[in-house]
């Protein structure tokens, strides 16, 4: 079994609903097409820059297949009464090579968004991040993906921002969170 530097657990959102929050694994590619499908056409804009419809079987392979050091991923799963296991939330990172700094994506499906899964998600990754050595995290976030903009400043994590090709290009150094 490899080390993931994160172990399992169950939280409860800000309504109640309890999620499982673990590291993603190969098996979940699946699970990741079924996310897609489930989220708006706005919220898969906002995660990728682009319309998909479907994501690709290479797509979904890329992301749910990590190193768990270089490249991690958590996500956020519930299970509907007498169903399968779905996947609400992926939080994941991808560090540039030989730094301390990593890019950052989070993505949750429209139904579980506003609840407290991204603020949960975000903070987690950079627990574990933090543990594998990386300082800084980076992304690029839309001007009309305000609930992202949002989340950064409620962390208190948009230090520099700058407006670069129509995009937010936004980095923040991690807080100690040990």
């Amino acid at each position: 079994m490899v080390s993931t530097g994160f172990e399992s657990r169950v939280i409860e959102l800000r309504e109640g609903t309890k999620v499982h929050l673990r590291p993603i694994t190969p098996e979940d590619e699946p699970l990741l097409h079924e996310a897609v499908s489930a989220m708006s056409e706005r919220t898969v804009y906002f995660r990728f820059f682009s319309p998909i419809k479907r994501m690709s079987d290479a797509l979904a392979h890329r992301l749910a297949v990590v190193d768990y050091n270089d490249r991690f991923a958590l996500v956020a799963t519930t299970h509907r009464p007498a169903s399968k296991e779905r996947i609400v939330g992926v939080a994941r990172y991808d560090r540039a090579r030989a730094t301390d700094m990593a890019e950052v994506a989070v993505a949750v499906i429209d139904e579980f968004q506003r609840r407290g899964l991204g603020s949960v998600l975000l903070a987690e990754l950079a627990r574990v991040a933090r543990q594998h050595g990386i300082k800084t995290f980076q992304l690029i976030v839309l001007p009309e993906n305000r609930e992202m903009l949002a989340l950064l400043r409620k962390m208190g994590w948009i230090h520099q921002a700058k407006l670069v090709g129509g995009v937010y290009e936004i980095a923040f150094d991690l807080p100690d969170l040990a």
